[in-house]
């Protein structure tokens, strides 16, 4: 498993977050855009690599 780490504005303010990336995937992961589902890409290889 891993983080995306991203900044998020609030009230004019950066916040750090993190967002946690499964094999499975979420609809969070395409408001990311293609950094998102180059990440979540990576998470599902490995898990799947792992797995055989």
């Amino acid at each position: 498993m891993r983080y995306l780490i991203g900044k998020m504005e609030k009230n004019n303010k950066l916040k750090n977050i993190q967002y946690k990336i499964t094999e499975k995937g979420s609809l969070g992961l395409l408001a990311y855009g293609d950094k998102g589902l180059r990440a979540w890409r990576k998470v599902k290889r490995e898990f799947y690599k792992k797995d055989s």
